[in-house]
């Protein structure tokens, strides 16, 4: 995983590759292992100090970012900014984004609290 400064953090996240900052990092979740694999129904989440926050994620079937709403502290809101997409299809709570994260979509899990 590419080491980058917090402030460069926007270029790997625009270009979805994986990286390491300082208390974030931004990685490919889901179905297999690295983006050298087919990739159409994955996610591409950035994170903030763990896997307990994520800031943003990338539905890369849907081709949509969603962002976190949750405010959490004045560093996380610093890593929001310097993390940043140049879209955001709509803002979720961190418990929304787990949810897209755990059905392995934004479609998936609409469908699931839809059954619910």
């Amino acid at each position: 995983m590419k080491r980058v400064a917090n402030n460069k953090a926007r270029d790997m996240v625009e270009s979805l590759e994986e990286f390491q900052g300082s208390n974030m990092f931004g990685k490919w979740v889901g179905i297999g292992n690295g983006r050298t694999e087919m990739f159409a129904d994955k996610l591409y989440a950035v994170y903030s100090y763990g896997s307990h926050f994520p800031m943003y994620i990338y539905d890369a079937k849907e081709q949509k970012w969603l962002g976190n709403s949750d405010k959490y502290s004045r560093s996380t809101t610093r890593q929001q900014s310097h993390a940043r997409p140049s879209s955001i299809y709509a803002w979720y709570n961190t418990e929304q984004l787990k949810d897209v994260i755990y059905h392995g979509g934004l479609v998936e899990s609409v469908m699931a609290r839809a059954r619910a």
